[in-house]
């Protein structure tokens, strides 16, 4: 198994607000397509404060994760997902595989992958237009798994 793969982004970065934003404009179209129950990945993005780190410098610091198996609980109006990765910062309080409950508003990103194909993933768009060469991006279309980026 690989290493999970995590990169620092800075939280003002231009590019990731517009694509926080995108994500929050259209967060219930991804709403109504975990509901549709297609068979496709679905992910959400979350974040968490890193407590040691705020802690530490005295100023919130925070850690975006993405949870798949994105579920919609129809009676309590919520979604629920499941670490797939967790960085060392967060292993005291979150574990791979266990599943977190979350308001749609609380997705920083989301992402609809059915074979191969994404649909959201905002974030994960912005963060592959930094790479540099065509061939880090094909390493990293590989490693989430995605062969061609959708319009929503």
């Amino acid at each position: 198994m690989s290493e999970p793969l995590f990169r620092n982004i800075h939280n003002e970065d231009e590019e990731m607000q517009r694509a926080y934003s995108q994500a929050s404009s259209t967060i219930m179209d991804f709403v109504e397509i975990v509901k549709s129950n297609i068979n496709a990945i679905y992910m959400a993005k979350l974040r968490f404060r890193d407590p040691e780190q705020s802690e530490k410098l005295g100023e919130d610091r925070f850690l975006y994760l993405w949870l798949h198996d994105v579920y919609y609980h129809e009676d309590e109006k919520i979604l629920s997902g499941e670490f797939f990765e967790v960085p060392e910062e967060l292993t005291k309080w979150h574990q791979v595989g266990q599943r977190l409950g979350f308001e749609p508003e609380d997705a920083f990103d989301w992402m609809v992958i059915e074979n191969g194909h994404a649909k959201g993933g905002f974030t994960i768009r912005a963060t592959r237009n930094k790479l540099g060469s065509e061939k880090e991006k094909k390493e990293y279309d590989e490693y989430i798994g995605i062969s061609s980026y959708e319009s929503v």
